[in-house]
């Protein structure tokens, strides 16, 4: 079957935008303020830790077989599910939705109606996020159809400006290891994580499309995949660019919401605010919809369709809202602990899983997930050290500083290499060449 142009179209602008929220909208900005001159290194670290990342995640769950737990089968079932079970309530209910709403008031609501309550504005946007989620046959035609074009229209103008008309100079980094924290910044985003999960909604939608075949559906999603990488990456060149012609204004102690409404109101003045504020609403509305039929369909088959998808989205939407009043820089904040945990875990199974017919014992898995998940649990301690304000707890994360590639926020490739080879070589030595211990899919 010949995979028609205008299906990769729809499809890629629906991956595009159910991956780019808030989080894509807020951080590039902020990382070229503190990166200043340093700002295509920084931008280049972002786009590999997303979308780079998150896109490859997706084409690699799609050749496994196409569900949210073929990422981390290998390591064991369970831990796929368990895996997964988090991955989506972190990028649901727990933070990545919770922050659409809470951006989609600060930087919109707020920056026209100063003394409006937050608790309006998330009961208006996750009600629509409701209305929309509850009718998943018209999830990926909303966004691609009709949301996407007109998030991009306004995002092209926006970058077009910033690079036509600078608001102001470029001037020296105000960071050190400016690629590792241009790297880690696109934690937040959470992309990645929802990866494998995005896979499903990919392969369902190319299946509804008439691609049942599956070299036809990854020869589709990988077109798909390509669209939604160059679009993420453009934007986020661009917006780190602009938000590095904003150092002399701005600092890394600065709120993230207010550069982007500074910045945007330096590039095109009041009917900027407006344009911005159209365009978050968008990229929220986007991202909470995508991820909340996520979590809905995940959970409604991981529980054996107890609780049905329509009570499930319901329930998510009600946790979102209340999260969501706590504000952004709250939600980021909680965050940091466990991203700086699982991040590691899952960028190792996707760079694996890249060779998984080329790996024999399922033990190499083990090692590895062992090996980063190590390194990623004495990172979240450090950050929840420094959250609390309690050195002691702090100090444990130094030790990563020393490890290879560390100056690259990538501390823990070396350990889960190290952990996978000895691991399976455990596994050749224990078991022989001819006897592969693998896991039944």
């Amino acid at each position: 079957m010949k995979v028609k142009t205008s299906d990769i179209i729809i499809c890629g602008f629906a991956l595009f935008a159910i991956f780019f929220g808030a989080g894509n909208l807020i951080f590039p900005p902020y990382l070229g303020v503190v990166s200043g001159d340093n700002w295509l290194q920084a931008a280049t670290a972002f786009i590999l830790s997303d979308p780079f990342f998150p896109i490859l995640g997706v084409l690699v769950t799609m050749a496994l077989g196409g569900r949210a737990d073929d990422l981390g089968q290998r390591v064991h079932p369970n831990f796929a599910k368990g895996l997964s079970a988090i991955a989506i309530l972190l990028i649901g209910p727990l933070f990545s939705v919770p922050r659409t709403g809470a951006t989609t008031h600060e930087i919109f609501i707020q920056s026209f109606f100063p003394g409006s309550p937050q608790w309006i504005t998330s009961l208006v946007f996750f009600g629509i996020t409701a209305y929309i989620a509850i009718n998943p046959s018209t999830v990926m035609d909303a966004i691609g159809k009709y949301l996407t074009p007109i998030l991009l229209l306004i995002l092209a103008v926006v970058s077009i400006t910033a690079i036509i008309n600078p608001p102001g100079p470029l001037v020296p980094s105000q960071i050190d290891h400016v690629f590792a924290v241009g790297f880690k910044e696109g934690y937040q985003t959470m992309d990645a994580l929802g990866a494998p999960l995005m896979a499903g909604i990919v392969i369902t939608d190319l299946a509804r499309r008439g691609y049942t075949d599956k070299k036809t559906q990854q020869k589709a999603g990988l077109w798909a995949g390509l669209l939604a990488f160059v679009l993420l990456a453009l934007i986020y060149g661009t917006l780190t660019y602009a938000g590095a012609r904003m150092s002399t204004y701005f600092g890394p102690g600065d709120d993230r919401t207010v550069i982007i409404i500074e910045m945007i109101d330096a590039l095109l003045g009041p009917a900027g605010r407006l344009a911005i504020g159209v365009c978050v609403a968008l990229a929220c509305l986007t991202t909470a919809v995508g991820l909340t039929s996520i979590f809905a369909s995940y959970f409604y088959g991981l529980l054996n369709k107890r609780i049905s998808y329509r009570n499930l989205v319901l329930l998510a939407v009600l946790v979102e809202f209340i999260i969501s009043l706590v504000g952004v820089n709250q939600i980021i904040t909680l965050a940091v602990p466990i991203l700086s945990a699982i991040y590691p875990i899952t960028m190792t199974l996707i760079l694996f899983s890249i060779f998984d017919k080329k790996i024999t014992y399922d033990a190499t898995y083990t090692g590895a997930v062992i090996g980063a998940g190590s390194i990623g649990f004495l990172q979240a301690l450090a950050s929840f050290g420094a959250m609390i304000a309690v050195p002691t707890i702090q100090h444990f994360g130094e030790i990563t500083l020393h490890l290879p590639f560390a100056s690259l926020g990538l501390e823990w490739i070396v350990p889960s290499i190290l952990l996978a080879a000895i691991f399976g070589g455990v596994s050749y030595y224990k078991h022989g060449h001819h006897s592969p211990i693998t896991t039944t899919k």
